[in-house]
């Protein structure tokens, strides 16, 4: 049976370029939702006129001396990763229009990754931020009203290093020191413990695993001494923090392109699924992952993979050059596409589920956004009954 193909019920334009979408998880914020977006733009600081400009001179000095060189010397500017961190909401539940509306744009280095922890930090919904520049910053909301206010920041590195990705350790189970694993463009894991209190991060373990940029790395919600990561260099991986990171793995296993998205389960301890470039979402039982439980052919690479808030059965996957789509699953992991969203004409990258509870609603609302047209739609899922 052909998916169904819901219509945007609305949009806008992010201006820079939309990467991250996700929705806040606790009741009382959850008709809003966070849009990171990632933009290059050329440094026009003096600083910069003046290095362009000595390149300049210097070429033309060397065009004196050496008349048998007659190579281009090119002087182009450094490109600055700009972001912007921008919140949204949906419209009431009284409000049958569900329309969006922009409340918020908080400039900020170009964002890579976002998550919120499903459960409060020191009493306040807080989203983690992962930027270009290498940092990890938090932002909660500090009173009954929706401003967002960055509480902490944390440099990961000081070698120019992205920062990719994010996951919560406490998706599951709330824990009064939740720690955030963090995967760097160096190939590197950097897991943090953070105080509750203070909202300090500390750094607890650091280790390289992986030859190429790390562009995903997901708790093992239900043990969270179980990591797994995946990059460019085409390997799914697994980690048991109580042994030593830096050289060990107790899941190794090889995709025939880069691995950019996990998650775990959150209504199955034994489920995993991760998807890669080349086009396919694999389910594994991880008890045992020798192969997947299940394949299912995207048509695009999957960049995103978020599970239902409430159901083990459906997956919404953002699949880069062929849309969204939301998977469901039967009892042996099989997998069919029940709705497609396809009126992104970019790279589809970001997406996420609203957790609002709703009962006239058969699959929850889904905002997702695009790259290259930075366009940013909310519609709802359509589930066909077989």
């Amino acid at each position: 049976m052909e998916p169904t193909s819901p219509a945007s019920i609305d949009s806008d334009d992010t201006i820079y370029s939309a990467d991250s979408i996700e929705f806040c998880p606790i009741q009382s914020h959850s008709h809003l939702f966070a849009c990171g977006t990632y933009q290059l733009a050329k440094d026009e600081s003096e600083e910069s006129e003046q290095v362009s400009q000595e390149a300049e001179a210097k070429a033309d000095s060397d065009d004196d001396t050496d008349s048998d060189d007659d190579e281009e010397v090119k002087a182009d500017k450094p490109m600055l990763r700009l972001g912007r961190l921008l919140l949204y909401e949906v419209g009431s539940k009284d409000d049958k229009t569900r329309n969006l509306k922009n409340l918020s744009c908080t400039e900020t280095a170009a964002i890579l990754d976002m998550k919120w922890s499903h459960h409060l930090v020191n009493g306040h919904p807080t989203l983690g931020v992962a930027d270009a520049s290498g940092n990890l910053s938090l932002y909660q909301f500090k009173s009954e009203g929706a401003d967002l206010e960055i509480v902490t920041k944390y440099q990961t590195n000081e070698n120019n290093k992205l920062a990719l990705s994010l996951d919560w350790s406490n998706r599951v189970s709330a824990s009064s020191e939740p720690q955030i694993a963090v995967s760097l463009s160096s190939g590197d894991i950097t897991i943090l413990d953070l105080d509750p209190a203070s909202s300090n991060l500390q750094e607890r373990l650091t280790w390289h695993a992986h030859d190429l940029e790390a562009w995903i790395v997901g708790w093992n919600y239900h043990d969270t001494n179980v990591l797994y990561t995946g990059a460019d260099d085409c390997r799914l991986k697994g980690w048991d923090l109580r042994m030593d990171c830096s050289y060990a793995t107790f899941i190794s296993k090889a995709h025939q392109m880069g691995v950019c998205s996990i998650q775990s389960n959150p209504h199955d301890e034994h489920i995993l699924a991760t998807g890669s470039y080349d086009e396919n979402v694999l389910i594994w039982d991880t008890r045992s992952m020798r192969q997947p439980l299940g394949t299912t052919e995207t048509g695009g690479g999957v960049w995103r993979l978020k599970w239902h808030p409430t159901r083990k059965d459906v997956l919404l996957a953002g699949c880069m050059f062929n849309g969204f789509h939301v998977i469901k699953y039967d009892d042996a992991w099989s997998g069919s596409m029940i709705s497609s969203f396809m009126e992104h004409k970019s790279l589809a990258y970001g997406c996420d589920w609203s957790y609002e509870t709703r009962k006239d609603l058969d699959l929850p609302l889904v905002a997702s956004c695009s790259f290259y047209d930075h366009l940013l739609y909310l519609w709802q899922p359509e589930e066909y009954k077989s």
